[in-house]
């Protein structure tokens, strides 16, 4: 290698890179027209539309959403206080392209109700007209190369030592559980499905080479009307389902970091015709998995050469901090009102979240929701009622989150505060990946132009400099296009800024 010959070393970034972040709306219209065994309606209660996301797909660059919309009504009829149902299920489907060469793509989509109309036509039939939206995001794999040394030509180098991302693998499960389940001893046969739902904790992961096995519970809870068409109680029930499932991940090994997450899709529960005390459960969970192997090395964060002009680029993403999975827990409350008359009682209540958003606000992750709440209960006349809600929320923490952070409610508990009013506390759990707030933008490209030679010092050996406390010995080494050690050594600094202020020596290259 000659004097003017520039040699530089490089490592390959593995980043992961958003390939896709869009939304969709899908409408919703139904005509329900009630079936000869249902009574007339003579007021509604509650009409609920629940989108799912309940399967995607990438073929071909095409990315495939299927989705479904579970609409329930529920209403009294004339002279009866309880809760009569009528229940479609509807489903969709939702082609998008992608990007040319989305390399190893990983799906994320979630659905959210945005509004739903019910109107009575008459006793004997419904109009329901409504929207959900479905954020889709979908991440890729990026390969970019950065700058970890390099000799000749006068160059002197700004280093970092860093840990950063050299591989990555991603894996997508569909699962379904069908579970048979039983009422307890003292619970009545089941009627009617009024709610279920579900939530996925995992107890265990583990990786057996090329291999992930996940271990956990799904919490099941089942909100219905007893098969005893003159009861009118609203009863709860909770079932813990145990799930055990090995994703192939190839290449998949102990030096890689993983991000797991499990989502319960859907979750039917349908009463046995011979014996209404047995219950099957079909559980629908999707599972996605993100393995990043990270590696330590050095990074050059900025250069100049002594004898030429120099071009450097720099990376747009910084780089240099493992992220870890965190958990952090809230609590937060909110009231339920019903003015009509006297509260005898409330069966049971739910809380869920939506409209996540994550944003940085001096220095600090702000999360915020809201938190739709709801109860059913019975009047002092008898009447089954239906309490909502929607109270907005607002976390924050020293950590900081990614965007696709999750908030679940681990827990929901009520008590009646007065005749009218009913306390909703939800406990909640915010689950995310968490990066420390330190590393560095690294060169992408480095260069010198040798036919740009910089001028010479002038038979100068050395210059004297005024500085003040705290300069950076780089930024003063750069200015004079000299070495930063050569400084350093010359005025027998300790460290890499300057201790106080006054004169310092410049040793200058010839």
């Amino acid at each position: 290698m000659t004097a003017s010959t520039l040699s530089v070393s490089k490592e390959t970034l593995v980043q992961t890179v958003t390939a896709l972040d869009t939304a969709f709306e899908q409408p919703v219209e139904k005509d329900f027209v009630l079936p000869d065994y249902c009574p007339d309606v003579f007021r509604i209660l509650k009409c609920r539309v629940t989108p799912q996301v309940i399967s995607h797909s990438i073929n071909g660059g095409r990315l495939t959403v299927d989705t479904q919309a579970v609409i329930k009504v529920m209403y009294l009829a004339e002279n009866s206080g309880r809760i009569n149902l009528l229940e479609q299920k509807m489903t969709f489907s939702k082609a998008i392209d992608l990007t040319a060469g989305c390399v190893s793509p990983s799906v994320s989509a979630c659905a959210r109700l945005d509004y739903v109309n019910c109107r009575v036509v008459n006793q004997r039939r419904i109009d329901i007209r409504g929207a959900y939206s479905v954020k889709v995001r979908v991440s890729a794999e990026s390969r970019k190369q950065f700058v970890t040394s390099a000799e000749g030509a006068g160059i002197q180098l700004k280093t970092s030592q860093i840990n950063f991302p050299s591989g990555r693998l991603c894996a997508a499960k569909r699962i379904t559980l069908v579970e048979e389940l039983e009422l307890g001893g003292a619970k009545p046969p089941v009627g009617s499905v009024l709610w279920s739902g579900c939530r996925i904790e995992r107890s265990e992961q583990r990786i057996v080479t090329g291999k992930l096995m996940i271990k956990g519970e799904a919490s099941v809870e089942l909100v219905y009307t007893p098969a005893d068409e003159s009861a009118l109680s609203v009863e709860t029930m909770r079932f813990s389902i145990p799930f055990s499932q090995v994703i192939d991940m190839d290449g998949l090994d102990e030096s890689f970091t993983l991000s797991v997450k499990a989502n319960a899709a859907s979750c039917d529960i349908i009463p046995r015709a011979e014996d209404a005390s047995r219950l099957e459960c079909e559980l629908v969970m999707l599972i996605s998995c993100t393995a990043v192997r990270y590696s330590a090395g050095s990074a050059v964060t900025d250069a100049f050469s002594t004898r030429y002009e120099c071009e450097t680029s720099v990376c747009d993403q910084r780089v240099g901090a493992v992220p870890r999975e965190c958990c952090a827990e809230f609590t937060r409350t909110g009231d339920l009102h019903y003015t009509d008359e006297a509260l005898a009682s409330i069966a049971c209540a739910r809380c869920g979240t939506g409209n996540i958003s994550v944003r940085r606000n001096e220095g600090r992750t702000v999360i915020s929701g809201t938190l739709a709440m709801s109860a059913v209960g019975l009047s002092g006349s008898g009447c089954a009622v239906f309490l909502e809600n929607e109270v907005p929320f607002e976390l924050e923490s020293d950590d900081c989150f990614s965007e696709d952070t999750e908030v679940t409610v681990k827990n929901c508990s009520y008590h009646l505060t007065d005749d009218h009013s009913v306390e909703i506390k939800a406990e909640l759990a915010v689950t995310g990946e968490v990066t420390e707030q330190y590393g560095v933008f690294p060169l992408e490209e480095l260069s010198v132009l040798t036919d740009r030679p910089l001028a010479g010092t002038g038979g100068y050996a050395l210059k004297l400099c005024f500085v003040e406390p705290g300069e950076d010995i780089w930024e003063l080494a750069k200015r004079f296009r000299t070495s930063p050690r050569m400084i350093t050594d010359e005025n027998e600094l300790s460290s890499d800024r300057t201790e106080r202020g006054g004169m310092l020596l410049i040793p200058l290259i010839n």
